[in-house]
């Protein structure tokens, strides 16, 4: 008797256990579907705001930037839809590293993304625009110390240059001298973040001017199909420290930390790029004998319109979740994301993407 006891526990155990991992599967399946329609109403919402609320609006008020999550009703327990914008075009595009008729590289972005990459700011091998470039221009010329088809076809197992411009970020990581975590991960000098705590005398404009943040580099670039009329403007209501310091060789760290103060006295929200004229750094005389100014707005020739002050590429992300544990009293959660880029001017999605 006691040996059959034995026999029907030694099938049962695992069959019950095999059962309840079964039945936890499809649980998160299904949250998991219910988790996407929450995703997709929060991108919704996220698409009803860009489109239907004024630009100054959406920074002036961090709650359309960046609200709170909503919850959805005592029917659905634990079901929660939210939804982030983020101005895209406040970064560099790295697509405009090369002239697209002509198949050349520019100039104007490929001294950006060196300053950008240089040991005071990101710390990246600079010889990594050229890789870049020759990942996206269509000939088989190597720039510089880049990396052609050859070099591609040689690794173990081979890849196929792509030779056109990316679709999204994480397509870098496929390029030569880039990785996962050099795109998402801070760079930050080593004891940065301590540093900043000692220095309790900054004003609130110093100690805001540089975060963790901003030494991440997916912060600072993206990656989109610029869309008809896109002159690859940087949006400086969005963009961020290293960013801004990037567009010229005589742009400093007062001039960047003058900027950030006129948009926090302005709500966030620079409505005309004349007001930087009034920036004492901005009158500074550049390499090119004209002022700092005049250089960034189009001053100093061909390619030298580099900012804006109105976004017309958003990126909106909507959360969905759902927590399996709310009535158990722990957080166990089934989360999805809806994730696209909008291009307001022409009203028209450049990217979706359903995590």
């Amino acid at each position: 008797m006691v040996m059959g006891v034995t026999a029907l526990q030694f099938i049962a155990v695992p069959f019950q256990e095999k059962s309840l991992g079964q039945f936890k599967a499809a649980q998160v399946l299904s949250e998991g579907f219910k988790a996407r329609l929450l995703a997709h109403a929060g991108f919704q919402a996220g698409l009803a705001a860009i489109r239907n609320v004024p630009e100054e609006y959406l920074y002036s008020s961090g709650l359309v930037l960046n609200p709170p999550n909503i919850s959805i009703s005592e029917k659905c327990k634990g079901c929660f839809i939210s939804y982030r914008i983020q101005p895209e075009d406040g970064k560099i595009n790295i697509n405009n590293l090369v002239l697209t008729f002509e198949d050349r590289p520019n100039e104007t972005y490929r001294a950006m993304l060196r300053r950008l990459f240089q040991p005071l700011a990101l710390d990246i091998p600079v010889e990594n625009v050229d890789t870049l470039i020759d990942w996206i221009d269509e000939n088989d010329t190597v720039e510089g110390r880049g990396a052609e088809r050859s070099y591609y076809d040689s690794l173990q197992p081979p890849r196929k240059i792509k030779n056109f411009r990316l679709f999204s970020l994480s397509e870098l990581t496929m390029v030569k001298g880039f990785s996962q975590e050099m795109i998402y991960e801070s760079r930050a000098p080593e004891g940065w973040a301590e540093e900043q705590e000692e220095l309790a005398f900054q004003t609130i404009d110093e100690k805001n001017l540089k975060t963790l943040e901003d030494y991440v580099l997916a912060n600072n670039i993206t990656a989109y199909l610029p869309p008809p009329g896109d002159n690859g403007r940087i949006n400086i209501n969005a963009a961020r420290y290293h960013t801004i310091l990037a567009l010229s060789n005589a742009m400093s760290q007062k001039a960047v930390l003058e900027l950030f103060k006129l948009r926090r006295q302005n709500n966030g929200y620079i409505d005309d790029i004349a007001k930087l004229r009034e920036l004492p750094s901005f009158q500074v005389q550049t390499e090119l004998g004209i002022t700092l100014y005049e250089e960034i707005t189009g001053g100093g020739g061909e390619n030298t319109s580099l900012i804006k002050t109105e976004g017309d590429i958003y990126r909106i992300v909507g959360i969905g979740t759902v927590d399996l544990g709310s009535d158990k009293g722990k957080e166990e959660l089934v989360v999805r994301r809806v994730v696209g880029l909008y291009d307001r001017k022409n009203a028209r999605l450049l990217y979706y993407r359903e995590d």
